[in-house]
């Protein structure tokens, strides 16, 4: 059962866990940066004194096996007692993947990326993970991503879940804007792919409709005035559409965004949002498309629906719309010529890379025709 403390002051609850451990050597995953701008370090480093710690920060934004190797080394070496990640969903994805991984047998083979049920272990330490970001909600996942020659994987088990959370925003509150704005078009996403998607339940759309409230009465307000309150807000919101991910997984958006972000330098969120939009009318049109969802066309209808009204709106075009504008109101492109796919090439490249797994847990049925229409239509 994962342990979590949420709220602005919570970080002052890492020395309480640090001692329910009785930690004496620590792992420490960060990013190169984002730990000393975010204000981690200075109230971090207290909580660590007169302790052993090994920074690890050694690894890309979209991390790689080799990456992830050179992590599993450290902790089989270093035989850590507590890993802590600090950061965004990169820096806590690698905490996950090299904690569960070099606890296996075979450790980052890659038959393991391939097939979770060869994970027989759990973690060889505690793992606290530290959100310093507004959007991925990677803290409340029991999954985390990894490439392998440019081919994005998602591993999932339920010993990657972390042990500890600890959702401090006052982390948050010197992130940039456009880092904010691509991180909370994320959470948002997962919020509506989670409620939509085949594998939601009741209990994940109820986190799913509570992130997406809180979200559009306050990402105006985290993103573009850089408020406290609103940041406070967000990063809860953050974790809630984690939990709704956790169960449901997210859908076609997030399977056709990662061939962006990797091939195009183009952020997580950013890429995720610039697609789903589409996918309101897309989703919307059970006519046209094949359901994949088995609960059938009146659930389906119905969901649609309820996720038109907390937009404001009554229809699918009007909802489309409603999120472009979003997105362009707190700074981010939604043109996606003018983020670097302008050809046909680039458009097949994309198609060709896309996570199948997601999308059959899309609601609706998703061919290479209708990705390719989606792609040029947001030239």
């Amino acid at each position: 059962m994962q342990e979590e403390y949420i709220g602005e002051g919570s970080l002052k609850n890492l020395k309480k866990v640090i001692k329910k451990i009785n930690a004496k050597n620590i792992l420490l995953l960060t990013g190169k940066k984002s730990y000393s701008i975010s204000g981690a370090k200075s109230k971090i480093t207290p909580f660590l004194k007169g302790l052993e710690v090994i920074i690890f920060n050694d690894f890309e934004v979209n991390p790689k096996i080799e990456n992830v190797h050179s992590g599993i080394n450290l902790v089989i070496n270093e035989s850590p007692d507590l890993i802590i990640a600090v950061g965004g969903g990169t820096v806590i994805d690698m905490g996950k993947l090299i904690n569960i991984l070099s606890a296996q047998k075979e450790h980052a083979s890659i038959n393991i990326i391939n097939d979770s049920s060869l994970i027989n272990n759990k973690g060889l330490a505690p793992l606290i993970a530290i959100p310093t970001t507004l959007g991925t909600g990677s803290e409340a996942t029991h999954f985390a991503v990894v490439y392998v020659d440019k081919k994005k994987y998602s591993l999932a088990h339920e010993f990657m879940l972390p042990d500890y959370v600890i959702v401090d925003p006052s982390l948050s509150y010197n992130l940039p804007k456009n880092i904010a704005a691509s991180s909370a078009i994320d959470a948002l996403s997962q919020a509506v792919e989670s409620y939509w998607a085949v594998g939601s339940t009741i209990e994940s759309q109820r986190y799913a409709k509570q992130s997406i409230e809180i979200i559009l009465d306050s990402i105006e307000g985290a993103v573009i005035d850089m408020d406290t309150s609103a940041r406070n807000a967000m990063a809860l919101a953050a974790n809630l559409s984690g939990k709704a991910i956790n169960i449901s997984k997210t859908t076609a958006p997030h399977a056709i965004s990662y061939p962006i972000s990797t091939y195009f330098n183009v952020p997580h969120g950013h890429a995720v949002g610039l697609l789903l939009g589409s996918f309101f009318v897309i989703n919307s049109d059970l006519e046209c498309y094949g359901i994949n969802d088995p609960r059938g066309t009146s659930y389906l209808t119905k969901t649609i629906n309820q996720l038109f009204n907390f937009f404001g709106t009554d229809n699918p075009l009007d909802c489309k719309l409603a999120w472009y504008k979003l997105m362009s109101d707190i700074g981010l492109q939604t043109n996606i010529s003018k983020l670097g796919v302008n050809t046909t090439n680039d458009i097949d490249l994309i198609c060709d890379n896309v996570n199948l797994e997601r999308l059959n847990n899309n609601p609706v049925i998703v061919n290479d025709e209708t990705l390719k229409d989606i792609l040029k239509s947001l030239f």
